[in-house]
């Protein structure tokens, strides 16, 4: 018997269902609107009748849970508020489907409200996992500061993950911008540690290989003695202890500078 007959035999308990899944947090909370919340509930008593049919979770039973975890998942719901969705369906789904083989389909429902679990727990670790990334992301900015120099500014704590995130990134802006001189800047970097350091200086070679020149500014007083302890040989690399004497520098090689124009607003431009 197809889903569409079970859901007539049993009309009247599934709206008694849909009518206590609408005085829940999935509608209570604003999470969805009742013709939503009827939606859902439409496909996964189409895919529980299917399931019992065939005996296990079909595709498109495992399709409407996914999209309940998802929900659940940004509307800030826990693994078991997720989960409710389907076990709300336990005093109808028999009358639901017009079977009296409750302990098959009880079964078949605990079975589909562990998978809904399961998908929360795996959607949520995505979600957190590419907001990482994002932040990551915004927290390793590779700015255009003038024609010809690059400028990177870091702030925070610094991982291998991180510098080495840096590295990939500022080379292909290398490569796209053909900027000769970076500009890194780690004044906002509390601690560098020997791997820290040693990424950094790979970054200055990997920058030179591409015919470019690394200024590295901001190192503190703390940091400078820790790199000296370290033995990090910074020899090799460009330092300045400020950002504005970086961009000086880089300036001055790249042999530009900045004028101020007599005008009103004085203005600012940049001459060969």
């Amino acid at each position: 018997m197809g889903g569409d007959s079970l859901m007539i035999l049993g009309q009247e308990s599934y709206a008694l269902w849909l009518s206590a899944l609408q005085k829940t947090s999935w509608v209570t909370r604003g999470s969805l609107n009742p013709q939503e919340t009827e939606r859902l509930g439409k496909d996964l008593v189409e895919g529980i009748s299917s399931t019992v049919i065939t005996g296990s979770l079909s595709a498109s039973l495992k399709k409407t849970l996914e999209d309940i975890s998802i929900i659940g998942v940004r509307s800030g719901f826990t693994p078991s508020e997720t989960a409710q969705f389907v076990f709300s369906m336990r005093p109808y789904i028999g009358d639901i489907l017009h079977t009296k083989d409750y302990t098959h389909v009880m079964t078949l429902l605990d079975e589909a409200g562990l998978y809904t679990f399961e998908t929360y727990l795996k959607t949520r670790e995505e979600i957190i996992v590419n907001q990482r990334q994002d932040l990551l992301e915004l927290s390793t900015p590779v700015i255009r500061l003038l024609d010809g120099i690059l400028a990177v500014p870091l702030i925070g704590t610094m991982d291998s993950r991180r510098t080495q995130q840096i590295m990939e990134k500022l080379l292909n802006m290398i490569v796209e911008t053909g900027a000769p001189l970076t500009i890194l800047d780690i004044t906002g970097v509390a601690i560098v540690d020997t791997l820290v350091a040693n990424h950094i200086l790979k970054t200055a070679a990997a920058v030179r290989l591409l015919g470019g020149n690394l200024i590295i500014t901001g190192l503190s007083p703390s940091i400078a003695q820790t790199m000296v302890h370290m033995g990090v040989d910074l020899s090799s690399v460009i330092t300045r202890a400020v950002m504005a004497d970086g961009i000086a520098l880089a300036l001055d090689m790249l042999e530009k500078e900045i004028v101020k124009k007599q005008q009103p607003g004085n203005q600012v431009k940049e001459t060969k």
